[in-house]
């Protein structure tokens, strides 16, 4: 069910969500490029994590150090020719000690282009993930992702009684950790832009309402729980705001408040379905869904209210925005199915990067160049990431049901 249209019929009040998971992601890989940066990675501790993150970016391919024919060891002599035959652009040499110090090193001429030290951390899988994001940066010019966490919802139990966890993990799908256990509906998570805080929807009252939840203290409170529907929150830039779909007025709208509390600021006011706002890294705008063309597109409106502006001209149906820079991810539907597109608002390029039926609730990476959205695989709901280039394709499920609503972090301090 998408979400857009489940957001719906919550305003009319159906409600329909019965899905069994646990917490333990398994990662598939579905698809992977033949085109980018070629690269050898030596074996040493952690290796295998970096492989992993560079392959999901859709930017780089793998060469194996087999085909250096030569022991490949940080400070050692090298053999040029057996490396350039390798096909290898790039190679890059480590080891562990206190941390992990490593080098980048252009195969064409045997210089070494960058060296790096990362110290150790409580969780290693996250020195990896750092690492990974310096080569990502040292070679794209981009900011690396992979150091970063996703949220997401699941349920376990009878399809009549489930119980509901929102989760937190590394970006990857490791190190999971449940920060809120429920018997009523979780939906909706959302990153404060500091990464301590989760925004999310919860229907422990009987009825839709906002909380927010701090990831350290496990303290929570409600933002919003006023009458009739409360649902989508979206942090602004700066953690001041939440913007929020709530029908107050009789249908949905969406509305602006500081996080703190005080007045509303309402930011739309029209007859149709308003929902699923999200902002603009500068904050001046608020992207949202809305059926007031005859079906779900999408609009941009300044963050302090005004005349909306249609965004979506491709396709009749176009929902669920997730901002990041100047790429849009957003739900469109093409025939029976559901997919996931990427536009790039500076070129106007738009690309659908996923192929299921049913695919939902699409969040970038805060560099813009990874999405994760809900799909369908194995006869249940599970999280996929795509590369924003169409290259790469992952698959994060659970073997014992459905997990979903996902959303990716910002970068961690």
């Amino acid at each position: 069910m998408k979400k857009y249209i489940f957001t719906f019929i919550i305003f009319i009040g159906t409600m329909l969500i019965s899905f069994s998971a646990n917490a333990i992601l398994e990662i598939e890989v579905t698809g992977h490029t033949n085109d980018g940066y070629k690269i050898m990675i030596a074996p040493f501790p952690g290796s295998k994590i970096i492989e992993a993150d560079l392959i999901r970016s859709g930017r780089f391919v793998l060469v194996d150090p087999a085909k250096a024919n030569q022991p490949l060891k940080m400070g050692g002599t090298l053999q040029a020719e057996p490396l350039q035959n390798s096909g290898a652009e790039y190679l890059v040499v480590g080891n562990v000690s206190a941390g992990l110090e490593f080098e980048i090193l252009d195969v064409t001429d045997g210089q070494r282009i960058a060296g790096y030290r990362v110290p150790a951390a409580s969780n290693p899988r996250r020195t990896a993930h750092k690492a990974a994001d310096l080569i990502f940066q040292k070679l794209t010019n981009i900011r690396g992702a992979f150091d970063t966490r996703i949220a997401y919802v699941t349920a376990s139990g009878s399809i009549n009684s489930p119980t509901y966890r929102l989760i937190v993990a590394d970006s990857d799908g490791y190190n999971p950790k449940t920060i809120l256990t429920s018997r009523k509906p979780i939906l909706s998570p959302t990153w404060s832009p500091d990464a301590q805080n989760i925004a999310y929807v919860s229907y422990e009252s009987g009825s839709p309402a906002i909380y927010i939840q701090n990831l350290r203290s496990g303290s929570k409170r409600k933002v919003s729980g006023r009458p009739g529907m409360n649902n989508a929150p979206a942090w602004s830039p700066d953690g001041s705001r939440i913007a929020m779909s709530l029908s107050i007025n009789g249908k949905p709208d969406i509305f602006v408040q500081n996080i703190n509390g005080g007045a509303l600021r309402p930011i739309t006011r029209s007859r149709s379905i308003d929902t699923e706002p999200s902002w603009t890294s500068d904050g001046h705008t608020i992207l949202f869904t809305s059926d007031r063309s005859g079906k779900p597109q999408l609009y941009k409106v300044p963050a302090s209210g005004g005349t909306p502006v249609r965004v979506t001209y491709s396709g009749s149906y176009n929902s669920d925005p997730s901002v990041v820079g100047n790429k849009i991810a957003s739900v469109r539907q093409r025939g029976t199915a559901f997919n996931i597109t990427i536009k790039d608002l500076g070129t106007g390029q738009e690309r659908i990067v996923s192929n299921g039926q049913l695919d939902e609730s699409p969040s970038l990476a805060p560099n813009g160049t990874m999405v994760i959205y809900g799909s369908q695989a194995h006869g249940r709901g599970v999280l996929a990431v795509a590369s924003d280039n169409g290259k790469a394709h992952q698959i994060l499920y659970s073997q014992s049901g459905d997990v979903r609503d996902p959303a990716w972090s910002p970068y961690l301090r």
